[in-house]
């Protein structure tokens, strides 16, 4: 069976890298959107396709933009 990935967003190289700079996970994200916005879901599904491109607005790319900021 193959495992294929989409390629990142240009977005979501900029979350990436934003990430990488803060010496953060993408768990810690998705922790920090939780406890800060607790009337927002994620989860790894979600963070995933906001990543790649299938999610590309709403509160929680509003969220990551002003966690990471972006």
């Amino acid at each position: 069976m193959y495992s294929f990935k989409k390629p990142l967003s240009e977005y979501g190289k900029r979350v990436k890298i934003a990430l990488m700079e803060q010496n953060r996970k993408q768990e810690w994200l998705i922790s920090e959107i939780k406890n800060r916005y607790p009337d927002i879901y994620i989860d790894k599904s979600n963070l995933y396709k906001i990543l790649v491109g299938e999610i590309k607005g709403g509160k929680v790319v509003e969220a990551i933009n002003e966690i990471l900021s972006l």
